[in-house]
């Protein structure tokens, strides 16, 4: 293993919602909202201890089933971003869920609400934009553009929403046709974990960080642990979807394997995915 999976659930926490790492994260917002990012707090920051304490109490199912999302808010908006690696029933409700939620939370919140001049508070003026993020490991959309932003808009009368209080991303990692420079270079890092020399900085740093030599002993652990839970997740799934020679595939891999054959030809022969067979090893 020479890099964690970028859209990994450790690797997305860790490079995107890590104290240490806002810079990076102000430059995925600014490169995909085109917004300056000032006064960025992270909410729930990357811990590698709530991982581990998981790990102890074998609860492997619940590591592999963690979020991967970052809540953030800056000077001038809310921000929440996801990724979706597989498709799912009912993604566009979902998607709409937690920004809405975000958008809302903020109504009446003291540290927000600004005070008008007879000394009343506005309830409203609180209410900050909401940008969202969501990366999808599939097509979701019937075109060939790897990003979507939504905003409110009334299409009969072509006309936006005075206020941009409502955004909404869709950045699919299957549809190279992206929009800018820095798209690109985001667009190569969350596919294959590489980053070109001319890319800005903040992504660099995001290659250099998922570089398994950069990790700790206990993300190391982690990450071989999510990848284990990743593969017997995908085996169960293919499993459902098969008959009841399935017992038998997996037996007869395992002696394969045994013997010193290529876990290529293995996933050939048994026709089992190949993730599941290096899982074996």
């Amino acid at each position: 293993m020479d890099k964690i999976s970028p859209i990994g659930d450790l690797a997305f926490k860790k490079v995107l919602a890590s104290e240490d790492n806002k810079d990076i994260l102000a430059g995925l917002i600014g490169d995909f909202f085109n917004v300056e990012v000032e006064e960025l707090a992270i909410e729930n920051p990357y811990s590698i201890e709530a991982y581990m304490e998981l790990i102890k109490g074998e609860e492997i199912t619940v590591l592999r089933n963690t979020l991967k999302d970052v809540a953030a808010t800056f000077k001038t908006a809310d921000f929440v971003s996801e990724c979706q690696i597989k498709k799912t029933l009912f993604y566009d409700e979902r998607s709409l869920l937690y920004p809405l939620e975000r958008f809302c939370r903020n109504y009446n919140k003291p540290e927000h609400v600004q005070i008008n001049k007879s000394g009343r508070p506005n309830r409203y003026s609180g209410m900050k934009p909401v940008y969202s993020l969501n990366i999808l490991g599939y097509n979701h959309f019937d075109d060939e553009d790897a990003l979507r932003i939504f905003e409110l808009y009334d299409p009969e009368r072509n006309k936006r929403f005075e206020k941009r209080l409502l955004r909404l991303g869709y950045f699919e990692l299957n549809k190279p046709l992206v929009e800018t420079l820095n798209q690109k270079h985001w667009f190569n890092y969350f596919n294959t974990g590489t980053v070109s020399p001319d890319a800005p900085e903040y992504i660099q740093k995001a290659g250099r960080i998922i570089n398994f030599v950069n990790l700790t002993e206990e993300e190391r652990t982690v990450a071989k642990s999510l990848e284990r839970a990743q593969a017997d997740y995908d085996l169960e799934m293919y499993s459902s979807y098969m008959d009841g020679d399935t017992e038998r595939q997996i037996k007869t891999a395992k002696i394969m394997l045994s013997k010193g054959m290529q876990p290529e030809v293995v996933a050939e022969c048994t026709e089992l995915p190949l993730e599941s067979i290096i899982a074996m090893i």
